[in-house]
């Protein structure tokens, strides 16, 4: 991870510009504990920002920071994703808030309630994420947001019909500004956040 880092992936000299993103399932095994550990020290070497996939379950957020936390890692430049479809408690999210690290909604445009990884979950509307995102921000956790639609499938692009790269901008954020988050507000999370989060030297 180092290496890729600070000299570039496989000897072709483009440097990889985050850590991750490091998968983990719930329960967590011993191998992704030492995963995170690693994951962890490679930060701390490099600086480099750090991104975490979270276990399917509410508790894995949490389990996951200390882990990290317990290696030294700088959760300030740690994004905990998909929380859209891991936390469901307000509670337990400014919980999570209050660690210190970002709090990524990257599921914008799935509008299934349908999630076959997780049965009894069920995913929230692009409306009900726009919720939870406002919760953070009357919560004062505004500058740790991060927003995203974590596209990996060809029909989600608008080629095959899908809502395509465009839909956070174009649909996501008016919605946004209907339901009362300002245009200040807004600014920051799609820019000045994640710029705070890649940049390091």
């Amino acid at each position: 991870m180092v290496r890729e880092v600070s000299e570039g992936v496989e000897g072709t000299g483009v440097r990889c510009g985050v850590i991750g993103e490091v998968g983990v399932s719930y329960p967590m095994t011993d191998f992704e504990k030492r995963s995170l550990q690693a994951s962890a020290k490679a930060q701390q070497i490099t600086g480099a920002p750090l991104i975490i996939h979270p276990g399917r379950s509410q508790e894995s957020p949490s389990a996951i920071l200390d882990v990290l936390e317990g290696a030294g890692a700088d959760l300030s430049r740690t994004v905990m994703s998909h929380l859209d479809r891991t936390v469901f408690s307000e509670e337990a999210l400014l919980t999570l808030a209050r660690r210190g690290c970002y709090l990524e909604y990257d599921l914008f445009g799935i509008e299934t309630s349908h999630y076959p990884f997780a049965k009894e979950v069920d995913m929230p509307s692009d409306a009900q994420r726009v919720q939870w995102v406002k919760k953070l921000v009357e919560a004062g956790f505004s500058h740790r947001v991060m927003l995203s639609h974590d596209i990996h499938t060809k029909h989600r692009l608008v080629a095959y019909g899908g809502h395509g790269y465009g839909h956070l901008l174009e649909n996501v954020v008016p919605k946004m500004k209907d339901r009362g988050i300002s245009e200040d507000i807004i600014s920051s999370m799609i820019t000045d956040n994640p710029q705070q989060w890649l940049t390091f030297v």
